[in-house]
Order: C-alpha cells, then structure tokens, then sequence
C-alpha cells in the first residue's frame, strides 16, 4: 500500500509508505506482488522523482486503478480517464519502470497511471516476459517535460501487449521527442492494441510524438485497432532484415477520432533496412483486417529502396496522402520492369495495367475490369482493385485507394503474361455513381506493387429505364 507522494531517491531508506519502498518490497518477495494507492488529496497526486527507481526483476503488478478518484477511460478515439497518480522524471530521471536484462522471470503489469517527463523511457522493458502495460497516459501532461520515449521492448524482453481489448485498456501515448512505443526486442511478439498514439486525450488536438511506433529488428509483432497522427515523421516505421512476420491490421493512421486531418508528417507506414514478410492490410485471399491510411505527408505505405520482399499491402483505405498511396523504391512512382521480378524492396513487383472498367446499371450494379499483367511466367498473382473520385493528383496517370472494391487471381503464361477480366460489387454508396479504378499485383511470396495506372469507369448494358418496373 503505497500512502504518500514523497520521494527522497534513496533505494536503500527509502520514505516508509512510498512508491520507492513498495518497489523495494516487491524485489525480495518470492510471490507474485501488488502495489495498490491511498495517497491523501485530490487526483492527480504527483510524484516527482529525486532519482531512478529500483530496477523490477519479480511478478510485479503497479496498480494506479485502486488511487481513490480514479475513473476509467470509455472510449477508443479519445481518452477520458480520470488517473489519480503521476510519476514526473523532471526531464532528467531515465525511466520510471525498468525491468533489467539479467531480470530473466520478472514480469510488469502497469495500470492507471500518468508518465512524464523521463529522458530515456519511462517504462523500459529489457528483460522477462508476458508484460502488460494498459489504461496508462504518457504524456500531454501540462508543465512538464517530454517522455524521449513512452514505452520501449527492448534487449531479450519477450512479447507484451500495450492496450488490450477493452476501452479501459487504452493507453493514450503522446508528445514523446524520439519514439512513442519503440520495439527493438530480438525475441518480439508484442502486440499494441486500440492505443491512442499522438493525441491529445480530446482524441483530435495534436499531441505527436517523433515517431508513432518504431520497430528495429523485433519479429512478429501485431498492431490493431490503433490510432496513430500528428508525428513528425512516421506514423509507423518498421526496419532491419531481423524484422519480419510483422501484422498491421484495423488501425486508423493520419485521422482523429472525428476523422478530421491528423497527418504524419512522413509516410503513413515506411519499410527499410530489409524489413520483409509483412502485412499491412489483410492476408492474401482474405478480405478483412485493412487500416485506414489518410493525411500522411508522403505517402500512405513507403516501401523504401532499402526495403525488403514479401511485404503484402491488402485492402487497405487510403485517402488525401500527400504522394503516391503505395509507393516502391524511390520516392514517386516507378515504372514496370520488362523482367520482372527484380532487385529491390518488393522484387519491383509490377502493377497490372487496366485497360477497360465497366459498371453496370442494373438492381445490384457491378464493376468489371479487363487488364494485363506482366511479371514471372506460369506464377499465380492476387489482383486487388481499388476505386476512388478522381485519378491521384500527386502522379499523374496512377490510381487511388479509396476504396477496396475485391480480388482476384489470375495466372500468367510462359512469357509471365496475363489477360485478365472479372467482376467485383461496388459498396454503398460508391454504388450510386460512376468513378475511377486502379489496381496492385501481389505475388505468392507477398511482393504487393505499387497502385496501378487509373481508369475511369463507363456505363455499360444500360437497361430502358421507362419499362424498368413494368408498365405501372
């Protein structure tokens, strides 16, 4: 039972009834243990570190929910929590929870608090395993410093989960200066999940961090149900050959919780340094799990000239990005290549070339596309079509991704050509009116191309409308 707010930084004597001594509590207890609060005066009661906290190295669960005062959050686009104990670092402590390396059984839960002001991070996971860390906010705390980072899985940390699944479980992540939530744990298989990253807890006011979330040479990582605006750079980067099997399914990046402009200022995801085998979007031949990618500066998935193979953008939304909606290599677009596959990130996997769309006008009006493919000879390739308003304004030719309209498959000859034509069903509304199509390749291996060339659609097998419902 933690009673008091004060702090003297001595981890040997520490103030009886602090936060301080119950970490020291927890450290020579065998068993699972659990700090709970009853701090005298109204919430937030604050306290303010004269040094670092002793490092976690047992089953420790730090539970702020139990702070007389506290209300739990209620939403998932804003956070309107009420947290009644706030740990400050003053901008000069490390980290206001460390698990170390050499902590190999230890696990951390965190609940209900505030973080600010620490200049490594304020919660740095190096060691153990299964952590969780849900219903917390860091940051956008008036008068006081910036987190470098709010919370980082580093060094042989196993998985953790950050946020979960229900709205007392978000974490509200915001104003950190380097990295918002940082993995760079070689064993990964952390998940964040519904977290509310770069915001203000109004869900719309800006409260970016450097980078959303950074993921450098960590594996198997989920990202779902997310919100991620107003960083400086990107919304999410992922990075490092060791960076693989990584899932970003269901997240809004570049979007308030009112869906007004929150764009990042770089791409809205960005791959580098060999990151492969990853899927942003849904899975091939699924059709669920897309992200909604809107606002971003550059463009809405950057797959770098650094990049790596395999990595499967599906089905995803993207809308407003200040450059191309899927963009390999260089910045812009590239051209297809005349063998393909080829050397760098994604092989070059070429776009299909529309060459006809149609829609129909009947009862439940279809849209169907005929194109062409040139890539690898007698290979199979998902063709993903996609509609929007207007053709990109960015790349004048390309496609938008507004709209997921469907796949489907088709399989080239032995000169690795494919004539394709098939049908796919508008959603409401974009049912009511003619638009543009544009459509990605996605070979076996998970190689998605940039978005193709943008036709418009023309009406076709237009009924008499006079005798349409009969004579009456």
């Amino acid at each position: 039972l933690v009673t008091t707010a004060a702090d003297n930084g001595n981890n040997t004597a520490p103030i009886a009834g602090s936060l301080r001594a119950a970490l020291k509590a927890a450290n020579v207890s065998a068993l699972p243990f659990r700090i709970i609060f009853d701090v005298s005066g109204p919430c937030p009661r604050i306290v303010n570190l004269a040094a670092p906290m002793p490092d976690i190295t047992g089953d420790v669960t730090i539970d702020g929910r139990t702070q007389p005062g506290w209300v739990e959050n209620s939403g998932y686009r804003a956070f309107d929590a009420t947290l009644c104990i706030a740990v400050n670092g003053s901008g000069s402590t490390p980290f206001a929870f460390h698990v170390p390396s050499d902590a190999g059984a230890a696990r951390l839960v965190v609940q209900g608090m505030i973080f600010a002001g620490f200049s490594d991070a304020a919660i740095k996971l190096e060691g153990g395993a299964d952590h969780r860390i849900s219903g917390n906010q860091f940051g956008a705390v008036p008068f006081t410093s910036n987190n470098n980072d709010a919370i980082r899985v580093t060094g042989n940390s196993g998985g953790a989960l950050i946020g979960g699944l229900g709205a007392g479980s978000v974490n509200l992540i915001a104003g950190s200066s380097n990295v918002g939530v940082y993995l760079d744990n070689d064993a990964g298989g952390s998940t964040l999940g519904n977290n509310v990253i770069g915001f203000q807890v109004n869900g719309n006011s800006n409260g970016g961090n450097g980078t959303g979330v950074s993921i450098v040479d960590s594996p198997d990582n989920d990202l779902l149900y997310n919100r991620i605006g107003y960083s400086a750079g990107n919304g999410v980067s992922i990075s490092g050959a060791a960076s693989t099997g990584n899932v970003m399914q269901y997240n809004g990046i570049g979007m308030t919780g009112n869906a007004s402009p929150a764009g990042n200022q770089g791409a809205g995801v960005a791959l580098s340094s060999g990151a492969r085998n990853s899927t942003i979007g849904g899975t091939l031949n699924g059709n669920s799990g897309g992200n909604e990618i809107s606002h971003n500066v550059g463009p809405g998935v950057w797959i770098s000239p650094t990049g790596g193979a395999g990595n499967r953008v599906l089905g995803n939304r993207f809308y407003f990005n200040g450059a191309i909606d899927i963009d390999l290599a260089h910045p812009g677009p590239s051209a297809n290549q005349a063998s393909n596959p080829t050397s760098g990130p994604n092989q070059l996997q070429n776009f299909p070339q529309l060459t006809l769309a149609t829609r129909s006008s009947d009862a439940s009006p279809v849209t169907s596309v005929t194109g062409i493919l040139h890539s690898a000879a007698s290979m199979s390739y998902q063709v993903d079509v996609y509609y929007a308003e207007s053709c990109d304004n960015t790349a004048p030719s390309r496609g938008r991704a507004d709209v997921h309209l469907g796949h489907s498959v088709v399989m080239t000859n032995a000169a690795g050509d494919a004539t394709f034509s098939f049908s796919l069903e508008p959603p409401p509304p974009f049912a009511l009116w003619l638009g543009f199509v544009s459509a990605t390749a996605t070979s076996v291996s998970g190689d998605t191309s940039e978005i193709g060339n943008c036709i418009r659609e023309v009406p076709g097998n237009l009924p008499n409308l006079l005798f349409s419902h009969g004579f009456e």
